[in-house]
């Protein structure tokens, strides 16, 4: 048996194992790295009921939800309604709602946020969107906010 062959065989193979580990721990790099910079916002919207205090009647609330799940202080700075072609946006609801939504907001990590709007005045702006055409009557509508980069962030279809 010639020892020199061996010896080097064994020494390429060590030499391609070395290699392999350490373009895995430089892809670990690379992920951790980019990890601060990547932006996580899981989104929700169920409706709420609440009672007046005075009167005893049920109240009816639209919640929009907001979860940063990502390790980067955002600011969210609308949200839309996003029909076929067009979007609706939301924001100027608020005017008319006695439950204020104080846009712009900022969104720490590892936070949760709720915000309400009256189901009335959420119901009668969708009803004038598509009284003016912009909104079609039978279409699936997803609701989307708008950070202050302009990207958006989607909740699931309703």
């Amino acid at each position: 048996m010639n020892w020199n062959l061996f010896w080097s065989a064994f020494g390429a193979i060590g030499t391609t194992i070395g290699s392999l580990i350490t373009g895995i721990a430089v892809i670990i790099a690379v992920k951790q790295y980019r990890q601060p910079l990547k932006k996580a916002i899981n989104m929700g919207f169920t409706s709420a009921v609440s009672m007046d205090e005075i009167s005893g009647k049920p109240l009816y609330f639209y919640c929009i939800t907001l979860k940063n799940r990502g390790l980067r202080t955002l600011q969210i700075n609308s949200f839309h309604v996003k029909g076929d072609r067009k979007s609706l946006w939301i924001n100027n609801i608020q005017f008319d709602s006695n439950a204020k939504v104080r846009l712009p907001f900022r969104l720490d990590p590892e936070t949760s946020v709720d915000f309400l709007i009256e189901g009335d005045v959420f119901r009668n702006a969708l009803r004038e969107a598509v009284a003016n055409n912009a909104l079609k009557k039978n279409q699936r509508l997803i609701l989307f906010a708008t950070d202050s980069l302009g990207d958006r962030y989607y909740c699931k279809p309703f």
